[in-house]
Order: C-alpha cells, then structure tokens, then sequence
C-alpha cells in the first residue's frame, strides 16, 4: 500500500501562527475587560442620577401639596434620602400667567445631578 505524503501546509499549525493567533485574542480579551470597566462605572453613575431624580421628585410633591405658594427667588436646602445628604436648590420665578410659578428643582450630591421643572398656581 502505498502511503500519501502531506505538504508542508496539511501539516497544522506552526508556532509563529499560534503566538500571533494568542496576541490578537489577548488583544480581543483586554479590550473586552476594558470595556466591562467602563460599563460598571456607567451603572453607578446612573444609579446616583436616578437617586436624584427622585430626591428631586420628592421635594416637588411636598412643594406641589402645600396649600401656600412658594416665595418667589432663589433657596437651598440639604436632604437625607438613600442614606446620603443632597442639595436641593430651587429656583421659583412667575410665568407669563400671573397665576402661575415655575419652579425649577435641582438635587445634586453622591455624584448624581437632577433637574426638574413643575408648574404650580401663586394662589
């Protein structure tokens, strides 16, 4: 029986082809952990915006149920909510209505920032 003799390139793989092969799935891979990285740090920073939206949120219900209008002009306040300490600024002005007030809420603090508008009558 007569036996067939393989070419150089039935042979497999050579050892330069397996190291360049490894550095570009090395390559791959840190891009990837890299990537994970920025995903995490992305996640809390929503997180801590999320948490201020609802700070802020909740400075507009209690501005929104009080019978008394608020003074117009500027004010600040600092808020425990989540286990954290926020800033709350506000910032009321009347609109075009005189009958109406915009006010502008902001929370900020842990990292995470909010703003939020609400409209509510000056009587």
């Amino acid at each position: 029986m007569k036996r067939r003799v393989r070419t150089p390139s039935e042979q497999g793989f050579t050892l330069l082809e397996m190291l360049v092969a490894l550095a570009v799935l090395s390559i791959a891979a840190l891009a990837l952990v890299r990537l994970d990285a920025f995903t995490v740090r992305g996640a809390a920073d929503l997180n801590d915006d999320a948490l201020a939206g609802i700070v802020a949120a909740n400075v507009a219900a209690t501005i929104a149920s009080d019978p008394a209008p608020p003074a117009t002009g500027g004010a600040s306040e600092t808020v425990s909510n989540a286990g954290r300490t926020w800033r709350v600024t506000r910032n009321v002005r009347p609109t075009a209505d005189p009958e109406l007030l915009r006010i502008d809420i902001t929370a900020s603090g842990g990292g995470g920032r909010a703003t939020l508008t609400i409209i509510r009558t000056a009587q």
